[in-house]
């Protein structure tokens, strides 16, 4: 993607308005909705997790009753919940 295609791109100014880390968030929930893979109370391990967008939408469908653990070689900023 041309870095002017990108700045058009609805899901990054999606991401970047509702405080999600990459527009990749919007991806792992559309397959959510299809496969139901992530639900509340899930135990989720995402290998590889930066820059975090991922592992934002997983806390998010896992909920309060489940667990999340981002692992990757880079260094990732800690995300709430």
């Amino acid at each position: 993607m041309k870095l002017q295609d990108a700045r058009k791109d609805h899901y990054r100014k999606l991401a970047n308005e509702q405080g999600y880390r990459s527009r990749a968030a919007y991806k792992l929930k559309e397959l959510n909705q299809s496969y139901r893979i992530i639900g509340p109370g899930f135990y989720v391990l995402d290998l590889g997790c930066a820059p975090g967008g991922w592992t934002q939408m997983a806390v998010k469908l896992a909920g309060n009753q489940g667990k999340v653990l981002g692992v990757d070689l880079s260094y990732v900023e800690e995300i709430p919940g």
